[in-house]
């Protein structure tokens, strides 16, 4: 459902709600701030844009809503809240999805008629996660398999003024004379088929589209082009989420690398196109 489809479900019961005046009920009101995000040691960058929220007050579903909200509803006193965080799957602003590997957050409160409440949720990663990638270039990175065939063209890392935080983030540029980039990342893991999300999480700004994704390799076939997540240009740094669950399935290969690919924009003014990355995760069950 999207959140102008919970808010039109809201809205058509609160109309129904409202026709018998004789047994319509004040509403309390909750007021959501955006929620906080805490990672453990080996969970990498505790950087997030957990935009939206799912929100439920005694099991009743109240609907979908972009943080931070201001909504009515028609409970009173001790209540159960449940708040689950949600993105944006490839940073587009009509692709809200729940992030279903990070805990949802529970409070018991007491609502009372034309009072509202004010929340502020927090969340982290669930127990039992694997990270088969946490890529945050502070030191040497891993996108060190060239498959462009062009040594000019690589990933190198930035100095303090130009990261994103901590001490470097990755930096690719791309010039006339040297267009294209394809860098691989060798995972050590395998990344399994599942029935829950595979979600690649990263930090970016960009003169230029890229894409990020998989190589999957499979022993007798050879490998399989699984770079299908496609980046736009942001002039400043955006975190970003993709789902991989559908295309890892489908593609049933027998291992991974991850990968990074860009080409120089000839349409484009700018003579040399930069794209700077940090904080890359690989998260799944």
């Amino acid at each position: 459902m999207t959140l102008k489809q919970g808010k039109l479900i809201f809205l058509l019961l609160w109309t129904f709600c409202a026709c018998d005046r004789d047994d319509e009920k004040i509403p309390s009101y909750l007021y959501i701030e955006p929620f906080d995000f805490s990672v453990k040691i080996g969970e990498g960058s505790g950087s997030q844009n957990l935009s939206d929220v799912w929100i439920y007050v005694n099991d009743h579903y109240y609907g979908a809503y972009e943080l931070p909200c201001w909504i009515p509803v028609l409970e009173s006193g001790t209540s159960e809240v449940l708040l689950i965080p949600g993105y944006r799957q490839d940073g587009r602003i009509t692709n809200a999805f729940r992030y279903q590997l990070l805990n949802p957050y529970k409070i018991t409160i007491q609502l009372d008629p034309q009072i509202t409440d004010t929340i502020q949720p927090n969340t982290s990663y669930q127990s039992g996660l694997q990270f088969s990638v946490i890529e945050d270039f502070e030191g040497i990175h891993f996108f060190n398999t060239d498959r462009d065939k062009d040594p000019e063209t690589k990933i190198l890392l930035t100095d303090l003024s130009e990261a994103f935080e901590g001490s470097h983030s990755g930096s690719i540029s791309l010039t006339k004379e040297h267009p294209s980039i394809s860098a691989e990342y060798i995972l050590n893991d395998p990344i399994p088929q599942s029935g829950d999300p595979i979600i690649l999480e990263l930090n970016f700004k960009a003169d230029i589209p890229f894409s990020i994704g998989f190589i999957g390799y499979k022993n007798i076939l050879g490998e399989e082009n699984l770079i299908k997540a496609g980046v736009l240009p942001k002039k400043n740094w955006t975190k970003v989420y993709f789902d991989f669950r559908e295309i890892i399935n489908s593609s049933n290969s027998d291992y991974y690398h991850l990968a990074i690919a860009a080409d120089f924009q000839k349409d484009s003014s700018k003579t040399v196109q930069q794209i700077f990355i940090d904080n890359i995760k690989v998260i799944h069950r």
